[in-house]
């Protein structure tokens, strides 16, 4: 049987989206497709660039600035932000991102650091706007977009927040820049404890960001070669619940959850599960059609691109190599 090159190195770059490393990979491995070698290769590069350590490789793309903690007001939490366009963000079956070094800037897994933790409370999220942060060119403050009932339960919730973690744990430096794994999934988890109130209450998304957290728990955890089924079978439950609730109001939003759903029951050997739920796609594909009889203005625009991207899964469900990058 005659290998075509092309369609190997095409491949290729789809997982490493890096030319070079392409060409390192096949010389190592001649053509052909094997994910532990896709991983061997990928690893051989970021290896030392997780915590800034190799600063010859390229300029740093992470810089910090300070929030205040809208739970405790305690100020001058630092947070550490990605520089805009310092990475070429593709996305894994999981739409999990992944980061690539765009020159003159180094590759960093920005998952390990996204997620902000107030050291005093343990209040965290990896959004800004959940913390009190200054305004622009550092005007004013904004105020954190978490409502009132919702902060003040987080109040009653320090000691809950403080049991995700060792009793010996420095809060003051276990979050700092050089944040082991350890330490980024404990800001996960610290974040999904802030999620579960906000579920409670209710709120739009709240599900949705659960879910999110934890394929971020699950990734990490495959980064370090150890067993993520837990991670990716709790964040199933999430966006099941988010989809059975309708907790994400946004179209896009809500086609990403089901999405996601085919994708995990795929991961997960489900298969009769994923088809059920490509099944959903059709039906609101139906039901919208019907709807622009009456609304011309509406669109399965939304519905149709998901909706591919799904049944693309399913058509390469057998891929050996289809979920390299979890």
């Amino acid at each position: 049987m005659t290998i075509d090159v092309t369609e190997v190195k095409r491949r290729l770059q789809v997982f490493l989206n890096d030319q070079n490393l392409v060409n390192e990979y096949i010389r190592q491995y001649g053509p052909s497709i094997d994910p532990k070698n896709i991983k061997a290769i990928k690893e051989s590069k970021n290896g030392a660039l997780q915590t800034g350590d190799a600063a010859s490789v390229g300029n740093d793309p992470i810089y910090e600035i300070f929030v205040k903690c809208p739970v405790c007001n305690k100020d001058k939490i630092p947070r550490f932000e990605l520089r805009a366009k310092s990475q070429q963000i593709t996305q894994n079956k999981f739409l999990v991102p992944l980061y690539e070094g765009a020159p003159p800037y180094r590759t960093v897994d920005y998952t390990l650091f996204a997620v902000t933790v107030c050291p005093r409370c343990l209040f965290a999220s990896p959004d800004k706007k959940d913390f009190i942060h200054s305004g622009i060119a550092g005007q004013g403050e904004n105020k954190s977009q978490i409502i009132g009932n919702i902060l003040m339960t987080l109040q009653e919730k320090i000691g809950e927040r403080k049991s995700v973690l060792k009793a010996q744990c420095d809060c003051e430096t276990y979050f700092n820049r050089e944040r082991t794994r350890e330490a980024a999934i404990d800001s996960y988890r610290l974040a999904m404890s802030r999620g579960k109130v906000e579920a409670w209450y209710e709120q739009p998304y709240s599900l949705y960001k659960l879910g999110a957290y934890a394929l971020r728990i699950a990734k990490i955890t495959h980064d370090a070669r150890l067993d993520n089924r837990e991670h990716l079978n709790e964040a199933l439950c999430y966006f099941e619940e988010a989809f059975k609730s309708s907790n994400c109001p946004a179209e896009d939003i809500e086609m990403q959850v089901i999405y996601t759903i085919v994708a995990l029951n795929l991961k997960l050997q489900d298969q009769k599960k994923a088809n059920s739920y490509i099944g959903v796609f059709s039906n609101l594909q139906a039901t919208r059609k019907n709807e622009m009889r009456d609304n011309p203005r509406l669109t399965t625009t939304v519905i149709d691109r998901w909706n591919d991207k799904a049944k693309t899964l399913w058509e390469d469900r057998d891929r050996d190599d289809l979920f390299v990058n979890e």
